[in-house]
């Protein structure tokens, strides 16, 4: 196996356990919450919305800390 291999299996483990996190500890508790279809259709893509949100703003600050500090 080389270098580069086990470099991307960690990069698809990692973000496999990720969004099997996200799905487990926020949309599962969030779908369970409302009696109706579409109240836990709205609460589902809220939910979404707001972890894409966190998401791309992690993503945001962990580039400019590597433009800013390790480039």
């Amino acid at each position: 196996m080389s270098h580069e291999f086990v470099t991307y299996l960690v990069l698809v483990v990692g973000g496999l356990v990720a969004v099997g996190a996200v799905v487990t500890l926020v949309l599962v508790p969030v779908a369970r919450i409302y009696p109706t279809w579409w109240e836990r259709m709205a609460a589902l893509v809220l939910a979404a919305f707001v972890v894409a949100v966190f998401a791309t703003g992690g993503v945001y600050v962990g580039l400019a800390f590597v433009d800013r500090f390790l480039s």
